[in-house]
Order: structure tokens, then C-alpha cells, then sequence
């Protein structure tokens, strides 16, 4: 700033010519330089958003989920969110746009969204993937939370604890006034129980992405939240370079000859619950080359296997993968003394999604910036089944139990 104003007098009139031109001129130059001369915080706020006008809005092709669809208009954007029973609609309509006519919508949401609450760390991993972790003002809980600038907000203060489902704070969700609360559920899920926030403006979406039948179709969900926020640009280049690494990935594990038989899971109470050949699971271990004895199963959720059926199994799987919430393999054998027996325990070959934990033993990134990274989890389980395909990649959401 010093320097500014000694350059300044070199610029100095000379006496008696056209003195008060010269006086302006320099009040102007002396406005510009105080302007840009503010600090940079209160200059910051206002790129948080991206307020696209209308004729700008960039449009995102959703390719691979089937659970929802967006329609771009020319002032508005659609949204729909897809049952088979029935489709949910979406006004997302920009401030003081005027809304469409004789076209009805289930719900209008202002964009761009500036504080929304969220009800699953899924919705956390893809607001931090599109650098809009301020908009969140709240959360289920807290000690299932791994992102540390959004632990940190929680620390802070900014960020509030509402429980959810039947636990959801109401009072304290309407003292946040957010513009959206976005919850997990069932395709068919009702908003009947939302009604007192929805009449309040506070409008609700029930997200579906974990019935995705694949990682990418899961991780594409992002594009929801790129929608509500304005950052269409932003998703669209960052969504690409993980489907492209995703890809490059999925076609080296096409060339491996041998494909590994694997456990999945844990039983709880003798049943051992495994995915289902259309599940979002099932896919991941059949694209990265592995022998699933319910590959071609009809379902898209998890399926119930008997403890014996498992066991017989288990003498001949090379490894067994995402045995529970174990990190050794003592905490297994507590459980049942039977895994000793498994061609995996023995061999040493067990691992488990559980690298990356917050410091509560409970927030897991694997269901956070999992959801958003699905070529590092493609990754970490190819590097397992077959090390000679990524010889030179660390595991990132998984690790060996010891």
C-alpha cells in the first residue's frame, strides 16, 4: 500500500495546469487502490458458490445411476429421483428466478444450496469431493465422521449433531433453517414423517445411492450434489478422471489368468449375509477378477447363507475379504474358532477396509471417500488378488490382518 502511494507522486500535476482534472483523477486512482486493497477473507466469500445465472448452467449427463436423472432447462434445472412405483420431481430453481409455468414439481429447492444437513457420511465423502464442505451446517453423528476439516467445524461448533430416523432432532434442524436435509433410505420411502420441515421451506430428499449395482453408478450420486450447489464444471472433471482411472484399472484385471476364490463377509447369529450377483459388492470382486460362488445371483442385496454352506467354502477360498469391525486375527477366532480352519487364515491372506479410521475407532473413509473413489477401491482389490498387475501401488482404504 506505501508503495502505491510513493508511485503516486510521480504522477503529481504540474503547478497551475488543469489542477482540477488532475484532483479527480487522482481521487479515482485513490478509490481503485483502497478496493482492491481489502482484506482477502471478505473478497474470498463470495467465490464459496457458484451463483451460475441461468443461461449458464453447464449440463451433467448422468450415464451411469439409475436412481436419479437431471434435466436441464434454460432458468431451471430437474431433478427426479427414480422408483419403480414413481418418480419424485425437483424444482431446482435459482433465486428470484421466476418458476415455470403449468409444470408440477414435488418440491421447488433454491439453488445454489448454501446449508444443507446430511444424514449419512456418504453425503460427506461427496461434498468434500466437490470442495463444499462450508454448505454442511449438520450431521447424524459426529464419531462417524472421518474428513478432519469437517470434524474440525464440529469441534468449531459450525456443524451440529441431529440424529436421524426416528432419533432426527426437529426442533434443532429448524433452529439451523437449512435449505435441504438429505437422508438414506428405501426406494418408496415416504416424507409423510417430514412434513412439519417441509412445510417449514426446509426441503427433503431421500438419497438411494447405496442401491446402486456399481461403484461407479454409486460414486456418480456426486452429480446430485454438483446440481444442488452449482458445480457442475468442477464434477464433470473431477468424475472423469476417476472413471478413466477406473476404467484403465478394471481392463488390466481383464488380462489376469487366474481368478482367486474369495470369502466375503462375516456370519452374524450362524447366517452369513453375502452380496448378491447384482449388488454394487458382487460387481467390484467380479471386476477385478475374482471367483464369487454367488456371481450370477439375481439379487441386488445381500443374501442369507448358511453358516455350513459358508464353511465349506471357506476351506477352499484363497482369501477372505472385509471380515467384520477386526483389525486381528485373534478378534476373529473369538468369534468363532471354526475361521481357524479357512485356507485364507492359514495362508495369511485376510484383509479388511478398515486402514483409514478417525481417532473414535468408528468414522471409516472407506464408506466416505469411498463412495467418490471408486478406482482406489478398485485398486486396493486388485493389488490384493493379483500384487503383479499394480506392482507398484500401496493398499489405501485396506490392510492385511495380522
Amino acid at each position: 500500500m506505501k508503495q502505491f502511494f510513493f508511485n503516486l507522486r510521480l504522477f503529481r500535476p504540474i503547478p497551475g495546469l488543469y489542477p482540477r482534472k488532475y484532483k479527480l483523477v487522482g481521487i479515482c486512482i485513490l478509490f481503485i487502490i483502497l478496493q482492491h486493497c481489502q482484506p482477502r477473507t471478505a473478497r474470498e466469500e463470495t467465490v464459496d458458490f457458484q451463483e451460475d445465472e441461468p443461461e449458464t448452467f453447464i449440463p451433467l449427463e448422468v450415464s451411469h445411476a439409475k436412481g436419479f436423472n437431471l434435466l436441464y432447462h434454460a432458468h431451471y434445472k430437474e431433478l427426479q429421483l427414480i422408483q419403480e412405483q414413481d418418480t419424485t420431481r425437483y424444482l431446482l430453481l435459482p433465486k428470484d428466478t421466476p418458476p415455470p409455468q403449468a409444470m408440477p414439481f414435488d418440491q421447488t429447492i433454491t439453488i445454489p444450496v448454501r446449508k444443507i444437513i446430511t444424514q449419512s457420511t456418504t453425503h460427506l465423502g461427496q461434498l468434500a469431493f466437490l470442495n463444499a464442505e462450508n454448505v454442511i451446517v449438520g450431521i447424524d453423528e459426529a464419531d462417524y465422521v472421518f474428513h478432519e476439516t469437517i470434524r474440525q467445524k464440529i469441534r468449531e461448533g459450525s456443524i451440529t449433531e441431529v440424529g436421524s430416523g426416528e432419533n432426527l432432532n426437529t426442533e434443532q434442524v429448524l433452529a439451523l433453517s437449512p435449505d435441504l436435509l438429505i437422508v438414506s433410505g428405501m426406494p418408496g420411502t415416504t416424507l409423510d414423517r417430514f412434513q412439519p420441515l417441509i412445510e417449514a421451506g426446509i426441503s427433503v430428499i431421500v438419497n438411494t445411492e447405496w442401491m446402486e449395482s456399481s461403484l461407479l453408478a454409486k460414486a456418480e450420486w456426486v452429480k446430485l450434489m454438483a446440481a444442488l450447489t452449482n458445480r457442475e464444471a468442477l464434477a464433470e472433471e473431477k468424475f472423469s478422471q476417476v472413471k478413466a482411472q477406473y476404467d484403465s484399472i478394471a481392463t488390466l484385471a481383464t488380462l489376469v489368468k487366474d481368478k482367486p476364490k474369495i470369502i466375503i463377509g462375516s456370519p452374524f447369529q450362524d447366517v452369513w449375509h453375502v452380496p448378491g450377483g447384482k449388488s454394487e459388492r458382487s460387481q467390484l470382486f467380479q471386476t477385478a477378477a475374482a471367483t464369487w460362488p454367488w456371481a450370477q445371483d439375481s439379487s441386488a442385496v445381500s443374501i442369507m447363507v448358511s453358516f455350513e454352506t459358508m464353511y465349506a467354502y471357506g476351506l477352499q477360498a484363497d482369501y477372505w475379504l472385509n471380515p467384520g469391525q477386526v483389525s486381528t486375527r485373534q478378534e476373529l477366532l473369538a468369534k468363532d474358532a471354526r475361521f481357524a480352519d479357512f485356507k485364507a487364515f492359514q495362508q495369511d491372506q485376510i484383509y479388511n477396509h478398515n486402514k483409514r479410521m478417525n481417532s473414535t475407532g468408528l468414522g471409516n473413509d472407506f464408506f466416505e471417500s469411498g463412495t467418490v473413489h471408486p478406482e482406489r477401491v478398485l485398486a486396493d482389490v486388485v493389488k490384493i488378488l493379483h500384487p503383479e498387475v499394480l506392482p507398484d501401488d500401496t493398499l489405501y482404504y485396506y490392510q492385511k490382518i495380522n
